[in-house]
């Protein structure tokens, strides 16, 4: 294979030709865009009454419900759960607002779940583009945001955290969150022009990063609200890069994963390790990191860190997760892979419905 070199221009039109550089940049616009339409929402009063909120995503829509969860657990009024499966919790019930979050609206888990949230009487929410869910919401007057965006999916995470933030502040649950998705704003412009293909390798954060993780299976590790982001990272290797990446939370892995590391004793030469950052992590978890650092170099394996950006948990985290996208394309181009296509997931997609 040839020697790509991510600082000649003129090769992204052949490494990337679904432009998905370009597409990666323009997520400062859909967080902007996201947030202005949800704020736009008109929600029923009598949703202010409800006890527990249950979000339904898979995928990227399920990283980014569970950003929105790690954002506001510590100020939240009420608890709130992500659900992955295809069936309902038996505690949801008619006091339970239950949002399905689906880009395409026809994830099969999603729907499956909110169809029996709509037997239940539940409260409930859809954001999506269309399919299933905005036929049902339709049908049975069922308020939510119809976004339109015709890209892959997992591009439009902004739409998968933001408009819950909004909503839950909506409805009296948590402070309003404003002032954090303008932070958020100027420092994602800012990340995405710095981290741009213009720039050359060695003032480029995101191609240094990426050619160290050439060749090498990844774990991701983050702690709070940053385990998201890591998670984000493991789906983005593993769809655009084509590579095998998993994603570890600390403080759990320290009680058994950990213990892993002595073997095979050729893991270093095939294994990284990224740890995500943010000031927002308490002092342990950071003497956490230092040490499961110091164990994965006993094992020889190279760990290298993101760091967040900005002042604020959402920006911070949300700096994490467009850094990560940017070493994901970048791992894709070295390794001259099209980051577009997922035709596994394509595949198992099929072969489920002929099943």
């Amino acid at each position: 294979m040839d020697i790509i070199n991510l600082d000649d221009l003129n090769m992204y039109e052949k490494l990337d030709p679904h432009h998905m550089l370009d597409e990666l940049k323009r997520m400062p616009l859909l967080c902007k865009q996201s947030w202005e339409t949800a704020e736009a929402l008109s929600l029923p009063e009598d949703y202010r009454t409800i006890k527990q909120v249950v979000i339904l995503g898979m995928g990227t829509s399920g990283v980014g419900a569970q950003l929105a969860e790690r954002i506001v657990r510590d100020e939240c009024k009420i608890p709130i759960y992500l659900h992955q499966d295809y069936l309902l919790p038996a505690y949801v019930s008619a006091d339970t607002l239950v949002i399905a979050s689906s880009s395409s609206g026809s994830t099969e888990e999603v729907v499956s779940c909110f169809n029996q949230a709509l037997n239940r009487h539940a409260k409930l929410l859809v954001l999506t583009t269309g399919g299933q869910l905005k036929e049902t919401a339709t049908a049975h007057n069922i308020p939510g945001l119809i976004y339109d965006y015709t890209y892959r999916p997992s591009t439009a995470i902004a739409y998968g955290v933001l408009p819950i933030l909004s909503i839950l502040h909506q409805l009296g649950f948590i402070p309003n969150k404003s002032a954090e998705v303008s932070e958020s704003l100027i420092v994602l412009s800012q990340i995405a022009e710095r981290l741009s293909e213009k720039h050359q390798t060695t003032n480029n954060s995101a191609k240094q990063l990426a050619g160290k993780l050439e060749g090498r299976a990844v774990m991701a590790f983050g702690s709070g609200v940053t385990f998201p982001a890591a998670r984000r990272f493991k789906t983005q290797l593993n769809e655009n890069a084509k590579c095998f990446s998993f994603a570890e939370e600390i403080p759990e892995m320290n009680h058994n994963s950990v213990v892993g590391y002595e073997l095979p004793r050729s893991s270093g030469r095939y294994w990284a390790a990224v740890m995500f950052k943010t000031t927002y992590l308490s002092k342990r978890i950071h003497q956490r990191m230092r040490i499961t650092t110091d164990m994965l170099h006993l094992a020889k394996i190279p760990v290298f860190s993101i760091d967040g950006y900005g002042f604020s948990p959402l920006c911070q985290t949300l700096s994490l997760i467009l850094q990560g996208d940017f070493v994901s394309l970048y791992l894709a181009f070295l390794t001259g892979v099209d980051p577009y296509p997922i035709d596994a997931v394509d595949y198992f997609k099929r072969k489920l419905a002929e099943s």
